[in-house]
């Protein structure tokens, strides 16, 4: 079956003032249109992000270094940036061999999740096991206090490990350090 469709034009006259109009109104979502779609089909291809220099790392250290001495504590301090790069490290003198690894650990987990190390442990500590234990699968993240994030003007740039002396004494130490930059 052969079946004809028919089309009907359907005729407007408009005024010269309503063809005007008709035209400028066109002629403005063109030019606005194209300009918006040109700017939402585009996304950024980059982003400016603060970074850790490591004279910040340096200052960090050594302030959490002569906390820990006035503690009379043998603390490892380290400080890894947002990348995870090692930024600074340091043992002090009689400090334990395994202090090394917490410390390097509790850095690295407070950059890598943005939060305490303590407060992560206290939050895991609620939940189920499961959770816990799959979080510990992870290599090189730890629930051992005495990590915290670095956070300058809203943003993490790293984290900041201590080791050596219990877990309130580790916090401490690590915050000395934290205030090293913060003003």
């Amino acid at each position: 079956m052969n079946q004809r469709h028919t089309f009907h034009r359907a005729r407007y006259v408009l005024s010269p003032l309503s063809a005007g109009i008709a035209t400028l109104t066109s002629v403005l979502l063109l030019v606005g249109g194209s300009r918006a779609f040109a700017q939402s089909s585009t996304p950024p291809t980059t982003m400016t992000r603060q970074t850790l220099t490591s004279d910040g790392a340096n200052l960090m250290v050594a302030a959490a270094a002569a906390h820990a001495r006035e503690l009379g504590l043998s603390e490892v301090i380290a400080i890894y940036d947002e990348s995870e790069i090692l930024k600074a490290l340091v043992s002090l003198d009689g400090a334990r061999v395994t202090s090394v690894n917490f410390a390097l650990d509790k850095a690295y987990t407070a950059a890598r999740r943005q939060a305490a190390t303590q407060d992560l442990a206290d939050a895991f500590a609620a939940g189920p096991m499961v959770t816990m234990q799959s979080f510990l699968k992870q290599p090189r993240l730890t629930l051992l206090g005495g990590g915290l994030p670095i956070v300058v003007n809203g943003q993490g740039v790293g984290g900041i490990g201590a080791s050596g002396g219990s877990i309130p004494q580790d916090i401490e130490v690590a915050n000395a350090g934290l205030a090293a930059i913060q003003h």
